[in-house]
């Protein structure tokens, strides 16, 4: 990476900071070091870190998720999916509130869907036009699949699940489906790559369905070498109950791996149901177990998939996304014309 004419200026959250990411100490942290900087524009990577900037230089903030934008005000809306979910309700009440007040004042936002553009703007009333979504964009190269890898990722096969925040991300369902692919399939192994709270309260389902021998929690990986996981695994499933965009599901892609995920938010603009992929419902345990079976059985409708897959690739270079964020701050220093 060229740094040529870059300054960096190290800020750290706090320790105490319960928020994830740290996201709330850091919005006073940059805040103060902002105070001391000439600029025609600040770009808030994370849109609600600009929570505490209250300058007069025009700001940008980027929406990585809308989940905060769809939180609902019934605690018992998240019971049925969340194990935490009085914990997850009162957070997910405070960053609603505190994450509106702070998107509301930014001069622009960009976002990683349109979904993600159309929940944001309706919830917390900006106008949908100072929205503009700029997909997320990965120079992720395609490394072909051979017979021999494919025989040995069928032999054996591994279902893979790569995501922090693994209630949201599906394992719930996933694991249930489990029992009766078992049954069909007794040499499937499901991988989770991840670091969450909540993995021992996963762990006990998994114990509960009968299933934990052949459930492997990896916990955190570093990312380069997840490419290696992402090559063994036979699929990738992450039926997410809500979901911006999902780069995970571009990471396996390139990988020559088969995806399925939630029909929802972002994904649904990723994912083309039968051609590059899968889509299930949130919560359908039954749906999810029939397709993870046809990618896994059915060979020629699995080889298309991943052709297909990586053909979707091509759709999201890393320069793609440069360019449409320079035009971007050309528009902002243009007047908007």
């Amino acid at each position: 990476m060229n740094t040529e004419g870059m300054d960096f200026i190290p800020v750290s959250p706090s320790k105490y900071d319960l928020t994830h990411g740290g996201w709330y100490s850091l919005s006073y942290a940059y805040a103060e070091v902002i105070k001391n900087i000439n600029a025609d524009i600040i770009h808030f990577t994370d849109a609600r870190e600009s929570h505490a900037y209250k300058g007069k230089i025009p700001a940008i903030g980027t929406l990585h998720d809308d989940y905060f934008a769809r939180h609902r005000w019934n605690p018992f809306y998240y019971k049925d999916d969340y194990v935490d979910w009085i914990k997850r309700w009162l957070y997910y009440s405070f960053v609603t509130l505190t994450e509106r007040k702070a998107m509301q004042k930014l001069a622009g936002l960009t976002a990683n869907s349109n979904a993600t553009a159309e929940t944001v703007s309706k919830a917390y009333d900006i106008p949908r036009g100072k929205i503009k979504t700029i997909y997320l964009g990965m120079n992720l190269d395609c490394v072909p699949i051979d017979d021999q890898l494919e025989k040995e990722r069928l032999h054996r096969p591994i279902m893979l699940l790569v995501g922090g925040n693994v209630q949201r991300k599906g394992l719930t369902v996933i694991l249930k489906t489990m029992p009766a692919l078992l049954k069909e399939i007794p040499e499937l192994i499901l991988q989770v790559i991840g670091k969450n709270q909540n993995i021992g309260r996963m762990k006990k389902l998994a114990g509960k369905l009968g299933v934990m021998d052949c459930v492997k929690f990896l916990g955190w990986i570093p990312p380069e070498k997840i490419k290696t996981y992402y090559r063994k695994a036979s699929i990738f499933v992450m039926p997410s109950l809500m979901e911006g965009f999902g780069l995970v599901f571009l990471e396996a892609m390139a990988q020559g791996l088969p995806i399925i995920g939630g029909n929802v938010g972002g994904t649904l603009e990723l994912i083309k149901d039968g051609k590059n992929g899968f889509l299930v419902n949130p919560g359908d345990v039954s749906t999810l177990g029939v397709k993870i079976r046809e990618l896994l059985t059915n060979l020629e409708l699995r080889r298309r998939v991943i052709e297909n897959g990586y053909s979707t690739l091509r759709k999201y270079p890393a320069q793609k996304m440069v360019d449409n964020t320079i035009d971007l701050y050309s528009n902002f220093f243009h007047g908007g014309e």
